[in-house]
C-alpha cells in the first residue's frame, strides 16, 4: 500500500515494512509445525496423565457448586471416557496443522494449486466437522448424565462451525479450479 506524497509539507510518512510471500509462508510452516508438536505431544500426555490421576487415588469428581454441588465416586468408565476425548481432540486437532504444513510447503514450492491441496483441504474440513461433533456430543452427553454440570448445548452451537466447513469446502473447490486451469494452461504452452 502507497501512501500520498506529503513530502511537499515536510511531512515523512513511516514506510511499511515489506513482506514477501516467502517470509509470511515461512512464518506459517514455523507456525504450523510447533503447533502440530504441541497437540502431538499433548494427545499422549493429557490421556496419560488423566489415567494416572485416577491411578493415584484423585477419585471424586464435583459438578455444580453451593449447596447443589454433587460430589461422585469417578469410576473407570468416566476416566477413559475423558482419557479418549481427549487423545481423540488432541490428536485430529494435530492432523489439522499437519495437513496444514503440507499446504504451506506446496505454497513456498510456489505451487498452491497443487491436487493434493484439493484432497488436503477436504480433510481437514472433515476433520474440523469430526472435532466439532464430537465436541457437541461431548458437552450433550455430560450434560444429560452429570446433572448440574454444564447447560446441555443448542443445535444453533453447530452454526459457525458449520459455516467454518462449508467454507473449507468451497476454498477446496476454488483450489480443484486453480490446478485445473494450471494444467490446461500448461498443456496450450
Amino acid at each position: 500500500m502507497r501512501f500520498p506524497k506529503t513530502t511537499s509539507l515536510g511531512i515523512r510518512t513511516p514506510s511499511l515494512p515489506h513482506l514477501s510471500l516467502v517470509s509470511i509462508s515461512s512464518v506459517a510452516s514455523t507456525a504450523c509445525a510447533v503447533a502440530f508438536w504441541v497437540l502431538s505431544v499433548g494427545a499422549v500426555l493429557v490421556p496419560v496423565a488423566v489415567v494416572a490421576l485416577k491411578l493415584l487415588g484423585w477419585s471424586l469428581v464435583t459438578a455444580g457448586t453451593g449447596e447443589d454441588a454433587i460430589v461422585i465416586p469417578l469410576p473407570w468408565a468416566y476416566v477413559l471416557l475423558v482419557a479418549s476425548a481427549a487423545f481423540a481432540y488432541l490428536s485430529i486437532s494435530a492432523l489439522i496443522f499437519r495437513l496444514l504444513i503440507g499446504i504451506v510447503a506446496t505454497l513456498r514450492m510456489g505451487d498452491p494449486f497443487h491436487p493434493q491441496n484439493v484432497r488436503r483441504l477436504h480433510q481437514i474440513a472433515a476433520a474440523f466437522a469430526s472435532v466439532t461433533l464430537g465436541v457437541w456430543a461431548g458437552q450433550f452427553l455430560v450434560a444429560r448424565f452429570v446433572r448440574g454440570a454444564m447447560e446441555a448445548p443448542s443445535l444453533f452451537d453447530l452454526i459457525t462451525p458449520s459455516f467454518a466447513v462449508i467454507i473449507i469446502v468451497v476454498i477446496a473447490e476454488v483450489f480443484r479450479e486453480g490446478a485445473r486451469l494450471r494444467r490446461d494452461s500448461e498443456l496450450t504452452i
